[in-house]
């Protein structure tokens, strides 16, 4: 029983106790006539039911907050599939600019050589190992490809056909040091050819060979395709000169050439399988 009385639930029976009893004295001293038991259990019960009452507004806004935070998880969402949407089609969009772009390039060339025949192609790889801009297109000898068909941009040359598979082939640029094409500038007409060496290759730049050391062509001229040896047609532009250098061990001179197009940046072409004078 002793250690009743010092125990932890007797203190709190006497804390109730003295609440209690001291409401039963403000209901006795107050004039509100009301019964002395329920003015004490008014007395005491008052702060709970405050409590109460801030729990429960406090659960309606959490509820609220809960509430809002799902309607916004939604909308997110559904933007989240507009951008998605809009990113595709603005791909679509930039794949019809370049297609159009080549045809739109392509259109004069087929208007002034209506004997040449002509094959689109779309880049679907490139060689990232190939220091001179190889790349694949989907086109191939079911497709009338053949070994050597010159490929081309708008009235530009960009290279040749060096492998050709049933549906894909490999074409090589004008960078790649296989690939030689005869060519004149067209101020001058003087007839050179235009090769690649690989320390220029890895410039971007092409060696306008075969000029005399007195040769009148200067930086700005426009070197294009003369149609020698049959592989290339004649009158395409491969590119602009940047610098004409005098060969001290010899009397001939040649020429820096700037490509007209960077192959990197080509999503489709055309294959020429035939024209007037081929091989």
């Amino acid at each position: 029983m002793r250690h009743f009385f010092h125990s932890k639930q007797f203190k709190i029976l006497l804390c109730v106790c003295f609440a209690l009893m001291l409401g039963v004295f403000a209901a006795a001293v107050s004039d509100s006539g009301a019964n002395a038991f329920s003015a004490v259990a008014g007395y005491v019960t008052a702060p709970l039911e405050k409590a109460a009452a801030k729990l429960a507004e406090a659960a309606d806004g959490f509820t609220s907050r809960f509430r809002s935070a799902s309607y916004y998880k939604e909308q997110a969402e559904q933007l989240r599939e507009q951008a998605d949407a809009y990113r595709e089609e603005l791909v679509d969009y930039e794949n019809l600019k370049y297609k159009l772009d080549a045809y739109e390039r392509f259109l004069e060339v087929k208007q002034n050589n209506p004997d040449y025949a002509y094959l689109p192609a779309s880049v679907i790889l490139r060689d990232t190992s190939d220091a001179y801009g190889s790349f694949t297109v989907n086109v191939g000898t079911v497709d009338g490809v053949e070994l050597n068909d010159p490929v081309i941009f708008g009235k530009t040359l960009v290279g040749v056909i060096r492998a050709a598979g049933e549906t894909t082939s490999t074409v090589y640029t004008l960078l790649n040091p296989e690939v030689s094409v005869g060519a004149y500038e067209i101020r001058t007409r003087e007839d050179c050819y235009v090769e690649a060496e690989n320390a220029l290759s890895l410039k971007g730049l092409l060696k306008l060979s075969g000029l005399s050391r007195t040769t009148p062509i200067i930086p700005g001229g426009i070197v294009c395709s003369s149609g020698v040896g049959g592989v290339f047609p004649r009158d395409f532009i491969i590119g602009t000169v940047t610098e004409v250098i005098s060969d001290n061990t010899s009397v001939a001179a040649y020429a820096l050439v700037q490509p007209d197009v960077d192959p990197a940046t080509l999503t489709d072409v055309f294959v020429i399988t035939d024209f007037e004078g081929k091989e």
